[in-house]
């Protein structure tokens, strides 16, 4: 099936060319109309929102795509949309793309073609491809952000203080007793990454903590095995951390297995904080100290927020800002 950026690209025009002549916008040249038509017709470019029998779906559709389905985040926020749309009496159209491609633009206007959502839930770390917004844009398909890294014009933006979040659970492990504190970061292309790092170091500083003797960075990439590979080295050092927090809950628990293998007891010799409140933080032992983020309520601003939003000009911008709260839990305890 042709996609509209090999029409434009026939025609000789922009993509949002031939979205205006699709939609019959006024104001286009007969000259410009009829090359797009003519490509339109040379390359059987059908745009599913023609069909009017796929009206009602359409209204009642939402689009997510997310680039891993083992990440806890990634599954906590996919079911808490879903059972927001089931109360919306709405519909999720959720599809994997490929955060290593070099082209998420090409990935979302497939999933478009295929789908003809006209609502869609930005996430990490599509939420922040700019191209993405003006495809959108062109299409006239409403969006919402997720835990973008800035805020985009004429865009509703759902997020949660990440820094604030990674500061008082750092904060709680100085108030433990800890002094040395190793952090485990996320990976360098997702601004929540920044944004923990930041409460992190912030946590430090403000205790008069900020050096290397006191703290120690490496990065897990938000994977298992990595993590594993960085606690493992904090871990062997000879004034190894006595508490480390990661900056997710997987990392966490790739820190406590870390800690088991080199016959450390957690939380007795090593406390262990991860971040999000993934299933997994609560059904291992030790369960974890973390962050819980509030996904409920993330799923079901989302859903209203699309249902007040407005496709193209004078859209307005918002930022809604939800509550987390810090879980302490069996993983850590006072510095001994």
């Amino acid at each position: 099936m042709a996609t509209i950026t090999q029409v434009a690209k026939h025609a000789g025009v922009s993509t949002k060319t031939v979205s205006r002549v699709m939609r019959n916008y006024p104001h286009i040249s007969p000259k410009t109309r009829l090359k797009v038509e003519e490509a339109i017709q040379d390359l059987t470019f059908t745009p599913l929102s023609i069909s009017r029998n796929n009206r009602m779906t359409e209204s009642l559709s939402i689009g997510m795509l997310y680039g891993d389905p083992s990440s806890g985040y990634q599954a906590r926020l996919n079911h808490a949309v879903l059972k927001a749309c089931s109360d919306a009496r709405r519909y999720l159209a959720v599809e994997l793309f490929d955060e290593g491609g070099v082209d998420w633009v090409l990935q979302v206007e497939a999933f478009l073609n295929r789908t003809n959502v006209q609502s869609m839930i930005l996430v990490p770390p599509i939420c922040d491809a700019i191209g993405v917004h003006e495809l959108l844009e062109e299409r006239g398909v409403r969006y919402v952000l997720v835990s973008p890294s800035r805020p985009v014009a004429g865009s509703v933006a759902i997020i949660m203080d990440d820094r604030l979040a990674s500061k008082e659970i750092t904060e709680h492990l100085l108030e433990l007793g800890h002094t040395r504190i190793g952090h485990i970061c996320g990976h360098p292309d997702h601004v929540v990454t920044l944004l923990r790092q930041q409460g992190f170091e912030e946590a430090m500083v403000r205790a008069g903590l900020a050096d290397s003797e006191h703290m120690i960075v490496a990065s897990g990439k938000f994977r298992f095995r990595d993590s594993l590979e960085a606690a493992e080295k904090m871990l062997a050092e000879p004034n190894r951390p006595t508490a480390i927090f990661a900056a997710n809950d997987e990392m966490a628990s790739a820190v406590v297995m870390a800690a088991h293998r080199q016959r450390l007891q957690v939380p007795d010799d090593l406390s262990v904080a991860g971040f999000d409140d993934a299933p997994i933080a609560s059904s291992m032992w030790p369960d974890l100290t973390t962050i819980s983020q509030p996904f409920e309520a993330i799923g079901r601003s989302s859903i209203e927020a699309l249902a007040e939003t407005t496709a193209g000009p004078g859209k307005r911008s918002q930022t809604i800002i939800l509550p987390h709260k810090l879980i302490k839990r069996a993983s850590t305890a006072p510095l001994s």
